[in-house]
């Protein structure tokens, strides 16, 4: 007698598709799609409600980014999270230090990111620099130590800034967003638009001479744009500050966008125009005769 193995109920069959579900949404992929029915002996013919793997979630081009409000964010699928408690606007306007900014993140239960994070990832370097570097998102070994620019792309950024003289802790480094996204997968527009107070609030506190937006979402989000980092690259732009409670002010900070650096790592030949850019912010840094 041929063995068939053994036949999922119903109620297995749900939370077998349940788990996957949970699973994809964590970033992990499986290499064979999940058979969650098994052949039937009476049949003798193989099922045909086999479910394969689903891709992962596209991320949609992105679009000019809005200052988050409680309804952006329960439109976004975080309207649980953020009635239990304060909206990151109103938590960010109510820093008046960096330090108390760090705190408010730390309280912040709003974006689901900080759910599957190991840690909050602040800011590291020097508070009173003159530049800020803001990349895109904390990768594996950012979340696990909780601070940014760590591993390859972190050694990669402090050569690059070595180059023009800027000296690993000279520069105050951070992210548009706190958490990391599980399996490094990018960024949706949901979360940049409900963390996006912090990043603008942390701006406003650190008060750098000029900004350095390593990638195109942290530009794109900051600068109000949906211009690709191709066009964006190359050329200074106005970045305008924001209050505590995110309305524009009259000050603006020189921002240069550049290609992160997990791009130059997987295509070296763009270095070029990364030294490029780089000459840019070291003429900029250049004390005035």
């Amino acid at each position: 007698m041929t063995e068939t193995g053994p036949t999922l109920t119903s109620h297995d069959e749900k939370a077998l598709k349940a788990l996957i579900a949970w699973w994809e949404d964590a970033g992990i992929e499986m290499d064979e799609p999940v058979i969650t029915a098994r052949p039937s002996a009476a049949a003798g013919t193989p099922s045909s409600s086999a479910e394969p793997r689903r891709e992962a979630r596209r991320v949609p081009p992105a679009e000019p980014v809005r200052a988050a409000t409680p309804e952006a964010a329960r439109a976004a699928g975080f309207g649980d999270a953020v009635a239990t408690g304060p909206d990151a606007q109103a938590l960010a306007g109510g820093a008046d230090t960096l330090d108390a900014l760090r705190t408010a993140i730390d309280a912040y239960e709003g974006c689901a990111l900080k759910r599957t994070a190991r840690n909050t990832v602040f800011a590291r370097g020097d508070r009173a620099a003159r530049l800020m570097v803001i990349g895109e998102a904390p990768g594996r070994e950012e979340d696990d130590r909780g601070e940014p620019f760590l591993g390859p792309t972190g050694k990669l950024l402090d050569r690059m800034l070595a180059a023009i003289g800027i000296e690993r802790e000279q520069a105050y480094l951070t992210h548009i967003l706190n958490w990391r996204p599980p399996g490094n997968r990018a960024l949706t527009q949901e979360e940049i638009t409900l963390c996006l107070p912090f990043i603008e609030r942390h701006i406003a506190l650190k008060k750098p001479d000029m900004l350095l937006l390593a990638g195109g979402l942290s530009a794109q989000a900051l600068l109000r744009t949906n211009t690709p980092i191709t066009r964006l690259r190359g050329r200074w732009t106005d970045y305008t500050v924001r209050d505590a409670k995110g309305e524009a002010t009259d000050t603006t900070i020189p921002a240069l966008a550049i290609f992160p650096p997990s791009y130059l790592i997987a295509r070296p030949g763009e270095k070029r125009l990364a030294w490029q850019d780089l000459q840019l912010v070291s003429e900029r840094l250049a004390p005035t005769s």
